[in-house]
């Protein structure tokens, strides 16, 4: 008689529950994380998680995101990349330099060229998120094949407050002793100290060596025999014990629930331009990769062949490290106000808000509008160009934006220089005026192709190209004694009411209000 032995559930495991999940990726790594910050957090909430990390693929995108999901929640967000890492990269572009073909190049170098490795990088204080940024900012000016990398010199050039995981199967240790594994399956040969064992034993000593107790073998159960993945789990511990490295356990997280798999698979046959159905299509071919509780990671270790030659202990050890290195991390507090750089300190010696109101007295001067005496409505009275523009200039310097128009008044010079088109911008609903000659305005409907408008510079451009959109908003039509204007809900305007002025969004406006004029705030 055969007996089927049950599998073990999350609810036969009577250890701790907490545990901190280092290796994740949110929306931001795109049509491949499926669950946002706010759902990663709730998910810690829930399950008693004290801290969780984000690693998006080459970037930290998510880290705004994440740090005030979880802020709001009182728990620990750590900041983290997986980035894409190759030693060949020098190589790569020594070869690149002196006008060496990739395809000359041996199979086995062009393999290596071609090939990045996974690693996942968190910071640990205010300097990691400052050096990981420099780094993930670097690595996509190095850029190849459409992917960012670093390699280990300047990885360690930028390692202060940083700690580093070995990665997924994909990590460069792992990669390596994948090598000798599938070797000796294929085969049938005794594992050995191959070519490949030694290099992943070379990549340990380096890291070991350059970020000492912080850095850690990432060990990861994602369900996939074919990969070996079980023999790998096993070989990854025995070498954290033997060279006093310290394991940890990731689930390398891409979606909330086992169920999500599938969404993923969605989103990344999207990206692949294909349809789920594509035998060809890259997958992880695991559904394993889901938000886990310590109690489900238990339940995998025990029934998928990971506890094979490893013990209970030694599992609860490489879960507690999660939490050894979410302690590690400091709370952080960074400075999330806005950055505005400092003109002054690129045309030093000149001052940004004397610079942009000269600037704008030399427009006026072209245009012979700084003697011009006709007056217009403005705040609730009437004012020359002259006067509008000090009124004008006055809310800029007062808000310290002068450095920000003078920045973008360069890119847009620059851009110009090199060809691009710019033209006007802005709210541009049905009966919105653009400048089309001197004194003359056009409805922005009633524009056609080949019609020449005048943009900020006061040269002419011509119309190209004609795009109408449907406006979901409610639009308020009003007529006035110069004309009719459309607005949407929220453009405010100053009126008069029962005596007072009050500034008032179109939505509040009644017939029997005064209007001072179109004076938007």
């Amino acid at each position: 008689m055969i007996v089927e032995e049950k599998e073990i559930g999350p609810d036969q495991y009577s250890g701790p529950s907490e545990f901190v999940h280092l290796h994740l990726h949110t929306l931001a790594s795109t049509l491949d994380g499926v669950p946002s910050a706010e759902q990663y957090a709730d998910a810690c909430l829930k399950a008693g998680f004290p801290a969780m990390a984000a690693t998006e693929h080459g970037h930290m995108a998510s880290f705004p995101d994440i740090y005030f999901a979880f802020k709001k929640r009182k728990l620990k967000g750590v900041a983290g990349a997986e980035i894409y890492y190759n030693d060949y990269e020098p190589l790569r572009k020594k070869a690149e330099e002196k006008g060496i073909k990739r395809d000359s190049l041996p199979d086995k170098l062009k393999q290596r060229i071609m090939r990045n490795r996974h690693l996942t990088v968190l910071a640990k204080n205010s300097i990691g998120v400052s050096n990981l940024i420099k780094l993930t900012t670097l690595a996509w000016e190095h850029s190849y094949i459409g992917k960012p990398r670093i390699w280990f010199d300047r990885l360690c050039e930028f390692k202060e407050g940083l700690i580093v995981l070995s990665g997924c199967i994909n990590g460069p240790i792992s990669y390596e002793l994948r090598l000798d594994i599938d070797s000796k399956n294929d085969t049938g040969r005794s594992y050995s100290r191959s070519k490949a064992d030694k290099t992943a034993l070379t990549y340990l000593k380096e890291f070991k060596d350059a970020f000492g107790e912080d850095f850690f073998i990432e060990v990861q159960m994602p369900c996939l025999p074919e990969l070996h993945d079980t023999e790998l789990f096993r070989t990854l511990i025995e070498y954290a014990d033997a060279y006093s490295v310290k394991p940890v356990l990731s689930n390398d997280v891409h979606y909330l629930t086992k169920d999500d798999a599938y969404i993923q698979r969605v989103m990344m046959a999207v990206d692949q331009k294909t349809n789920v159905n594509d035998k060809n299509m890259f997958t992880s071919q695991s559904d394993e990769q889901y938000f886990k509780s310590r109690a489900q990671l238990w339940a995998t270790f025990k029934n998928h062949g990971y506890a094979e030659g490893v013990s209970d202990a030694k599992f609860e050890e490489i879960c507690d490290n999660t939490l050894l290195i979410a302690d590690r991390c400091e709370v952080l507090s960074p400075d999330m106000s806005p950055k505005i750089p400092d003109w002054s300190a690129v045309e030093k010696g000149v001052n940004a808000n004397a610079r942009l109101r000269e600037i704008v007295y030399e427009q006026l001067k072209l245009r012979g509008w700084d003697k011009d005496t006709k007056k217009w409505p403005c705040d609730g009275r009437m004012v020359t160009y002259a006067e509008q523009a000090e009124i004008e200039l006055e809310r800029f310097i007062d808000k310290g934006f002068s450095s920000y128009f003078l920045i973008t008044r360069d890119w847009i010079q620059w851009g110009r220089e090199k060809g691009w088109p710019f033209g006007p911008r802005g709210c541009t609903i049905p009966n919105s005026l653009i400048l089309v000659g001197p004194g003359v305005q056009k409805k922005i409907e009633d524009l056609t192709i080949g019609d020449e408008i005048i943009d900020g510079f006061s040269n002419k451009q011509t119309i190209e190209n004609k795009f109408i959109y449907d406006i979901s908003e409610e639009l308020y039509v009003f007529e006035l004694d110069d004309g009719e204007i459309t607005v949407t809900a929220d453009h405010k305007f100053y009126v008069i009411r029962d005596g007072v002025v009050v500034l008032l969004p179109a939505s509040e406006i009644k017939s029997t209000d005064e209007f001072i004029g179109n004076l938007q705030d």
